[in-house]
């Protein structure tokens, strides 16, 4: 620490008490961009700092009361020499702060996160992403102190978090006793297929985080960005998945499920929306002139038209009427949906249908795979979704149906008109005789 200064003013009460009382404070320079303040008031004075931030500006800090009227204890009341001493720690936590020494990783998350929501981005369901998953302990981390293997401990923490899915699997239970249905073991392909998802959701919060520390490294705030450089994603966890439902399918779960739920279904699967979309939707968002509805709040932040058929139209038409400024998906008491009723609800529907298990989310998916299968272009589907380009749809949807794509492939494969010879048909056979032996 810097040498104590000595100051006859300031130094002793006694000094102290001829002074003037006065809002502008009493200075004694410590050191170049520090200085020692000391305001009198009627009872009693009080310690300031004066630090050098940059940019020719300066900032005032109150430290504690001065010992006008008390003995020091060195925490609520200081002495002359404990004042220039917390006045130096002072200045050494801005010096840090301003060579990016004491910014954490929670403080480059929330930057992140108001970056995006000023980029209008997706910035809601990157906030919820990063806070049920990135741990208090890692967000506590300064950059400065940030090692790889701090995110690769928090990588496999974050693997294992449960809490979330206890909480699914509580109110599945709990809509299974309602309806008395026993619950359904899962079987080994749905429980790869449950882990394949928890990895790939632990990737897509791996890129916001390191998106936030890149942010983090490019403002200044880290000297180094080989931590999260080593940081690696879960391999063959991105997948696409592969459950969307039937004709059929869709109209026995439309058939089971509630008279309140029944029109928020339909919508998901003839609009491909995400529930979120869909709950925000109000009457005055369907458009009747050219049947679309307009999708405000997206996840990309952009909205969209989604062209509706004749049968999403009708609906829309009848949902919309008089309710311009209301949402058009309400429970049957008219309060709003709560995405665990929901799923309760589409449990039930589920097991009423005697179809494989559906979320929500599997009703875009249906949407974009039979739009597919009719042959409409990756990125006419795209746009319907609300996706930037056609990347998304040929990676998570574009094969969703397998059987077009191989019935397509047949039909325009060159026909040679060659006929096999003979010889080979002889060679086949006598293979078949061998085997038989």
């Amino acid at each position: 620490m810097a040498r104590l200064k000595r100051d006859n003013l300031l130094a002793s009460r006694e000094a102290r008490n001829d002074l003037r009382a006065r809002p502008e404070p009493y200075w004694r320079k410590l050191q170049d961009g520090l200085a020692l303040g000391y305001r009198k008031s009627r009872d009693g004075g009080a310690w300031l700092a004066r630090l050098y931030v940059g940019n020719k500006r300066y900032a005032e800090k109150r430290l504690a009361t001065a010992d006008d009227n008390a003995d020091p204890d060195g925490l609520k009341v200081l002495s002359f020499a404990q004042a220039q001493r917390a006045a130096f720690d002072a200045d050494r936590v801005q010096s840090e702060h301003g060579a990016g020494l004491t910014y954490t990783v929670g403080d480059a998350l929330s930057d992140y996160v108001d970056y995006l929501r000023s980029d209008r981005k997706s910035a809601d369901d990157a906030e919820a992403k990063l806070k049920a998953y990135v741990s208090d302990e890692l967000r506590e981390k300064r950059l400065a102190d940030l090692f790889a293997a701090d995110l690769d401990t928090w990588r496999d923490a974050a693997l294992k978090r449960q809490r979330k899915a206890r909480k699914v699997r509580k109110a599945n239970a709990k809509s299974q006793k309602r309806t008395k249905v026993a619950p359904a073991r899962p079987s080994e392909d749905e429980l790869r297929e449950r882990a394949r998802r928890r990895k790939s959701t632990v990737n897509r919060v791996i890129n916001l985080l390191k998106g936030a520390l890149n942010r983090a490294y490019a403002n200044g705030h880290a000297s180094s960005k080989e931590p999260w450089t080593r940081l690696r994603r879960f391999k063959n966890a991105d997948g696409s998945r592969t459950r969307w439902l039937t004709v059929e399918e869709s109209m026995r779960l439309l058939n089971a499920s509630s008279a309140q739920l029944r029109p928020l279904l339909r919508a998901a699967i003839q609009t491909g929306c995400r529930q979120g979309e869909l709950l925000r939707v109000q009457g005055r968002d369907y458009d009747a002139r050219s049947r679309t509805l307009r999708v405000a709040e997206s996840k990309g932040g952009k909205p969209r038209n989604v062209p509706l058929e004749a049968e999403a139209a009708a609906m829309f038409e009848v949902l919309a009427a008089g309710r311009e400024r209301q949402p058009l998906f309400e429970r049957a008491d008219g309060i709003a949906w709560h995405r665990v009723e929901i799923g309760r609800e589409l449990a039930r529907a589920v097991a009423g249908a005697g179809i494989s298990p559906v979320t929500f989310h599997e009703l875009r998916h249906t949407y974009a795979s039979h739009l597919i299968q009719k042959g409409v272009g990756l990125l006419y589907v795209a746009q319907a979704l609300g996706h930037r380009d056609s990347r998304m749809v040929e990676r998570h949807y574009g094969h969703l149906a397998p059987s077009h794509f191989a019935e397509t492939i047949r039909a325009n494969i060159p026909m040679l008109g060659h006929e096999p010879s003979h010889k080979l048909a002889n060679m086949a056979a006598n293979r078949g005789r061998k085997a038989v032996r």
